[in-house]
This record gives structure tokens, C-alpha cells and sequence, in this order.
């Protein structure tokens, strides 16, 4: 009787930066078209629904931008179209009034409301897959991510 050795198991390679760097971006498509798709429902654009998302709580057009890693010039426009449709409104900063705050009026405050629910009370297709173990666990290491992405580029959290 003749023995063959059976290759033994070897682990799983580790996936490359390259690899995972494909899948990050192929699932954040997929959950940015989720988002913009929603967000369509509401007659927001993208950049409109990025900034409206963030003004759950009163922000400075800096702050806005700095949220939206853009520069200051484009949030103008953007805030001009909310503004238009009665979702926002600038008011003086206390302290110093060349330094406007933005904040949402009650009709903005409704649409928000209604926007959230309507982009995070389903099941979003992309993370309809994970567990609640899954999810905890992908939310610690993107959190660690984000901890040391912030930590290295002196960023404020993503919201």
C-alpha cells in the first residue's frame, strides 16, 4: 500500500493592500448608491444630501466644508439651493458675526427626519449580509481605521 502525502492546509493568504483597497471601494460604491438613491427620493442631489446629513446640529460654513473635505467656495452653492427650498437657513454666529452658522429650519428638520429614516430604516443591501457579530466586529476595525487615519492626518471624525 502506497501512502500519498496530502499537501497540509496552508492559511489563507493574507489579502493584499491592493485587494482590499478594490473590495473598500467596490462596497462603498454600493453604499453610496444606496444613499444617493434615497437621497433622490427627497430631490437632493449628492452633494446636497452629503451636506444635508451632516446639519443635524448647527455647523459654520467652514465646519460644513471641512466635513465635506471641500473647499468653502462650493459649499456656498449648495447651501444656496437648500436655503431656496426653505431647509436652511444662515444666522450670525454669536461672538462674531461674519461667521455664519448653519442650521436647519423646522421644515429642514422634517425632511432630515424623513431623509434618515428613509436611507437607514431598511435594510441597506450592502451590510443586509452581516450578522450582529459581523457588524460589531467590521465597526470596531473601522473604527480603528478612522482612529488612526485622524490620529495621522489630525482629522475630526467622520459623523
Amino acid at each position: 500500500m502506497t501512502l500519498t502525502s496530502q499537501p497540509r492546509p496552508t492559511a489563507a493568504a493574507s489579502p493584499s493592500v491592493e485587494e482590499l483597497v478594490d473590495l473598500f471601494l467596490a462596497v462603498m460604491g454600493r453604499l453610496g448608491r444606496h444613499f444617493f438613491e434615497c437621497s433622490a427620493e427627497f430631490d437632493l442631489s449628492p452633494q446636497q444630501a452629503k451636506a444635508f446629513r451632516e446639519l443635524d446640529q448647527p455647523l459654520s460654513m467652514k465646519e460644513l466644508a471641512d466635513r465635506l473635505l471641500c473647499d468653502a467656495s462650493n459649499v456656498t452653492g449648495i447651501v444656496d439651493r437648500l436655503e431656496a427650498r426653505g431647509l436652511v437657513e444662515r444666522q450670525p454666529e454669536p461672538g462674531d458675526r461674519r461667521v455664519k452658522r448653519l442650521v436647519l429650519t423646522a421644515t429642514g428638520r422634517e425632511l432630515w427626519q424623513a431623509h434618515h429614516d428613509r436611507v437607514f430604516g431598511c435594510e441597506v443591501p450592502a451590510l443586509a449580509v452581516l450578522s450582529a457579530d459581523d457588524r460589531r466586529a467590521l465597526h470596531d476595525l473601522l473604527s480603528r481605521m478612522d482612529a488612526a487615519g485622524r490620529q495621522q492626518d489630525g482629522d475630526h471624525p467622520l459623523a
